[in-house]
This record gives C-alpha cells, structure tokens and sequence, in this order.
C-alpha cells in the first residue's frame, strides 16, 4: 500500500474524493464499511459522514465548507471552515490508505 501520511489540505483540497464500498450496518456507535465480502473497515461516526459525502462530485474544500455548513445550525457543535481542515484532511488521509476512497477528476 502507498504511503499516504503527511496530506495537507492544501495538496488535497480541489481533489474531489469517491467512495468505495458499501455500508453494511452499524457495531456500538461505529459503522462498518465493506470493500468486498473479506474486507470490512469499523468507521467512527466523523469518519462515516466524510466517506459518505465522497460522491466525486464536490472537491474536498466543497466538503469542509458544507460541513462547516451543517455544525454550525447548533451552537453546539458550530465549527469554522478553518477548525474542520486539519481533522478532514487526516480522515481522508486514513480513508485513501484503507482503500475507501479514491480521488476522482
């Protein structure tokens, strides 16, 4: 597997993602993704809503900005473009690296 550690949002942010597998339940509060039959990824709830919104159409700062979007309706979970870079950019880091996302053009 390529080495994918070290994305910078900057590096990443006109690229636009592509999901790949299905989502085949949940397990707890995690949500199980599967590549194929033998292959199967448990996704914390972040990790699932970024891999879900990975339909190749919108960049990866599309993305940030709509998530950014949707916090921000309650005080409580609002969080600026800025805050949401770094955290997205690791979550699609680790999604490239197990294979359930790749970049489309």
């Amino acid at each position: 597997m390529s080495e994918r550690k070290g994305l910078t949002y900057e590096e990443i942010r006109a690229k636009k993602p592509v999901k790949k597998g299905i989502s085949v339940g949940m397990e707890g509060e995690n949500y199980i993704v599967a590549l194929d039959e033998n292959i199967a990824y448990t996704l914390t709830a972040g990790a699932f809503y970024v891999w879900s919104v990975c339909n190749g159409e919108k960049t990866v700062e599309e993305l940030v900005n709509k998530l950014s979007e949707e916090l921000s309706v309650d005080e409580e979970t609002a969080m600026s473009v800025d805050e949401l870079k770094e955290p997205v950019t690791v979550i699609i880091g680790q999604l490239l690296e197990a294979g359930l996302i790749t970049f489309g053009e």
